[in-house]
């Protein structure tokens, strides 16, 4: 008997990561529910690969998410195996509570939850507040949910994705805040060069990156044999920075050891 074909469900598919995610599981015969904003006109482009194009805003309120969720799930005989966290927004609630298909996943045993991050989740840039605070955020909230799972539902599978430079989009869309203060319009001007230089010219390529994603989903091709990790970073960019950064909070931890653990109430012998 031939492999059963898994449902994913995207956001986030009008351009990037989201639409190469669409490109290669249709390809390979996956069921794909496509989603974003306005998505008759954003993934007009998408519906030829027979993925089914659903209209999500992630940003609506949670009753109506909570419905077009509802509706997904009945689209497929099975209902769905993996969703792709691909955009986001920032809201206040329990976990369970703000992620309309969790409750599905936990009732039936099994299911995988993809987050897309970034090297933003583990490494900070000047400039970059808004982005690394969000993604800093995102990623331990998704922590606490995978040891959550971990005791309440096992069978579920959580995996960060901390992508570098990618050539998809993404440093054509960045919104810039007006600079307000003149001290900082030279220094603004030449971020905003910085990261115009490298327009085309990023060095990961996301066909490669989303094939390697597609293969820790499903244990297969890089991650066979293989316990897949709830963090792994992508991109040479990416991974030297992650390291970095754990290597100095390495460095700090030695460094410091004698003072931060002289910090405790002194051991009763």
């Amino acid at each position: 008997m031939g492999e059963t074909k898994k449902t994913w469900l995207i956001t986030g598919c009008s351009s990037g990561f989201g639409e190469l995610f669409v490109r290669k599981l249709r390809a390979s015969g996956d069921n794909v529910i496509a989603t974003g904003r306005n998505a008759k006109v954003k993934l007009a482009h998408l519906e030829a690969t027979g993925a089914t194009i659903l209209d999500l805003d992630v940003a609506a309120p949670v009753d109506k998410i909570e419905a077009i969720m509802a509706e997904a799930w009945d689209i497929y005989p099975n209902g769905i195996d993996v969703v792709v966290n691909n955009a986001g927004y920032i809201v206040t609630g329990l976990f369970e509570e703000l992620k309309a298909l969790l409750p599905k996943f936990r009732a039936r045993g099994t299911g995988t939850l993809l987050y897309m991050s970034s090297q933003a989740g583990m490494y900070a840039d000047p400039t970059a507040t808004g982005y690394c605070a969000t993604k800093h955020a995102l990623e331990a909230a998704v922590e606490c949910l995978s040891l959550e799972l971990a005791t309440f539902a096992p069978g579920i599978k959580v995996l960060i994705i901390e992508p570098g430079y990618f050539r998809t989009q993404a440093f054509g869309n960045i919104n810039y805040v007006p600079t307000r203060n003149p001290d900082f319009a030279e220094y603004n001007a030449a971020v905003r060069a910085g990261i115009e230089s490298q327009l085309g010219k990023e060095p990961g390529d996301p066909d490669k990156a989303v094939s390697i994603m597609i293969d820790l989903v499903n244990g297969t091709g890089v991650a066979a044999g293989k316990e897949v990790p709830l963090r792994v970073p992508l991109g040479t960019d990416g991974w030297s920075r992650i390291k970095g950064k754990c290597e100095t909070v390495l460095e700090t931890c030695r460094n410091w050891e004698e003072v931060v653990k002289s910090t405790d109430f002194p051991q009763k012998q």
